[in-house]
């Protein structure tokens, strides 16, 4: 009977473990980031990231990030210039906890200024 149980608490507790979902968003700049939806890999987080590049660009990313990754910062070389940021990780647990605003008209814009910055520092 121990077996049993110990089965049936098993099974509870894998079919309890959903796969997180939270927004994903690869490279955004002043705060505006182009979002999807993504399912992170079992032990993932929900993440924004948020650096600097350059002295004057802000980045942020979104996407899913082992749990060791959070509260972190690292070093990212971003763009063909090789212009490099130091970023951290913000981490949360809870579906699509990393929210970002959906504004593609605002990305596109902030992209192209972004592309101009780093194209004249170079």
């Amino acid at each position: 009977s121990n077996k049993l149980l110990h089965k049936c608490f098993n099974i509870r507790l894998f079919q309890k473990e959903e796969l997180l979902q939270c927004f994903r968003c690869d490279l955004g700049l002043w705060g505006a980031c182009y979002t999807t939806e993504t399912n992170c890999s079992r032990g993932e987080r929900c993440y924004t990231g948020q650096g600097r590049a350059a002295d004057v660009l802000d980045i942020k990313t979104l996407g899913c990030v082992k749990a060791e990754e959070c509260e972190v910062e690292t070093t990212v070389e971003v763009f063909p210039s090789q212009t490099v940021f130091v970023l951290t990780r913000h981490c949360c647990d809870t579906p699509f906890c990393n929210m970002a605003h959906k504004d593609p008209i605002y990305t596109f814009l902030y992209l192209t200024v972004a592309f101009l910055i780093i194209w004249t520092l170079h």
